[in-house]
């Protein structure tokens, strides 16, 4: 039906002579389990289905779409669309990245489809998981879920295009809240989600987890605050992925260069001359964006253009390289390709610039953490993501994070609390002098990246090895 459904939306976009048109057939089943401190606080299930047309006429898109396949809701998408572009155009000709026709079916990785797994046994497992993560009284909040979502996809174009897509995306969380001494912190697992089934939940070790939870956010409420001060970082890789999603994910987004968001999501530091030449980071710093990654929640085999994954450089040696690209913003800053990121939250979104996947390739062989740490004569270790600002070019921020730790003559001190480290983000990644290997590599699928006028959110996946950097702004949180 989806199949159908699209080629139909095709066939009125040729008989209405547009220039360009693409039509996505969607259909998701969601279901979500949320534990709030050992009880059930919500359970939801959610099917959805329905169709996005875009069409070009002139210089203009339109678009237009419908819930569910019916042959006249179907029409009365793909018209709206042209009707949309239509009323838009003007004398300007919109060029696209050239792509040959497209065909084939992609399904994510599935061991264990995570939809077979029953709601009792879901369930089980997030009471015991709460119920150890409670066994101190001082820990008084305990949110524990699954979240499990299935998408199955349908693209067709006029250009002759017409591919599938089959993907199943788990994700499991848990956290920990302590209070003690007039202060209340939180420790949490932050893996994330991945285009996996319940195997994902199963690796993850939940009821590992709900130990280290509670543990380390007693920890933390009862550790001193942080103290100020210019000093080393050693950050793991699931801090990093945000540090990444921010600093180095969006200001590499092609529209925002273009000047496209600037008055939602704001801008970008780097200017579309700075491709090559631009210095992002030290000799050390690789930012590999990697579409083909096989559980990165932004490998889909082809995006909502139809563009296949592909593996390219962000920054290379230090060196800023090239965009993350669409269809329409590969030949305004200078390619003759799209990287393949166009993505939209669900079939009645209009697709835009998303970032990669993409991770900060690890160092040689045989670097340790603890070799990075040995070195380091004032310093904080920190892991998992906290809290962040940063500005509309996306250069100058603050981050916090999720666990701390004092380092001090290469030993580790002690644990700490309310850490944040301020920087600009080439002088930041320009202090980057150390990287551990691959076995030392972790990743963060996020589920909520925020953009675009009505705002969407998309996902994509990010991660690094523990990495060193020096001379740091780092302050309390006060």
């Amino acid at each position: 039906m989806m199949k159908q459904a699209a080629q139909r939306a095709i066939e009125i976009l040729e008989s209405l002579g547009v220039s360009y048109g693409d039509a996505r057939a969607e259909t998701a089943t969601m279901e979500k389990m949320v534990f709030r401190n050992g009880r059930l606080d919500q359970g939801i299930v959610r099917d959805t289905a329905g169709l996005g047309v875009r069409a070009v006429v002139g210089g203009a898109w339109g678009f237009g779409a419908s819930t569910g396949f019916g042959l006249e809701s179907v029409d009365a998408a793909a018209r709206r669309a042209f009707e949309i572009a239509v009323a838009a155009s003007g004398p300007a000709v919109k060029r696209l990245a050239p792509l040959a026709p497209q065909r084939g079916l992609y399904r994510g990785p599935l061991e264990k489809d995570p939809f077979s797994v029953s709601p009792g046994e879901k369930m089980a497992l997030l009471e015991q998981v709460s119920r150890e993560t409670m066994k101190d009284q001082r820990i008084r909040e305990c949110y524990a879920w699954l979240w499990f979502e299935n998408r199955k996809r349908v693209f067709a174009s006029t250009e002759g295009s017409l591919v599938e897509t089959d993907l199943t995306f788990s994700e499991p969380f848990l956290m920990a809240t302590a209070v003690a001494g007039g202060d209340a912190q939180s420790r949490s697992l932050q893996d994330g989600a991945r285009i996996a089934g319940w195997e994902w939940i199963e690796k993850c070790d939940m009821k590992g987890w709900a130990e280290k939870a509670r543990e380390e956010a007693l920890e933390k409420v009862l550790a001193p605050e942080s103290p100020e001060g210019v000093m080393d970082l050693l950050l793991d890789g699931i801090h990093l992925s945000l540090t990444m999603h921010e600093s180095v994910g969006h200001p590499t987004e092609s529209d925002r260069v273009l000047g496209w968001e600037s008055n939602m999501a704001g801008r970008s530091f780097l200017e579309v001359g700075d491709q090559r030449s631009a210095v992002y980071g030290s000799h050390l710093v690789n930012f590999m964006a990697d579409n083909t990654l096989s559980y990165g929640l932004a490998s889909w085999g082809w995006d909502d253009e139809g563009v296949p994954g592909q593996k390219w450089h962000l920054v290379r040696n230090g060196v800023f390289q090239e965009f993350g690209t669409v269809r329409e913003t590969g030949p305004l800053v200078g390619r003759t390709y799209s990287r393949g990121c166009c993505r939209a939250m669900d079939y009645s979104s209009f697709p835009i610039n998303r970032q990669p996947n993409f991770i900060l390739e690890p160092g040689p062989e045989g670097v340790t953490p603890e070799d990075l740490l040995k070195d380091m004569k004032l310093g904080v270790m920190i892991e998992g993501r906290g809290s962040f600002s940063i500005d509309q070019r996306r250069l100058n921020f603050q981050f916090g994070g999720d666990r701390f730790q004092l380092v001090r003559n290469g030993r580790i001190e002690g644990p700490l609390k309310k850490v944040i480290y301020r920087s600009q983000t080439p002088r930041f990644w320009g202090s980057c002098d150390g990287i551990a290997d691959a076995r030392w590599l972790r990743t963060m699928g996020v589920l909520n990246c925020g953009k675009g006028e009505p705002a969407q959110s998309a996902r994509m996946t990010h991660g690094a090895s523990w990495a060193r950097f020096r001379n740091v702004n780092v302050g309390g949180g006060k």
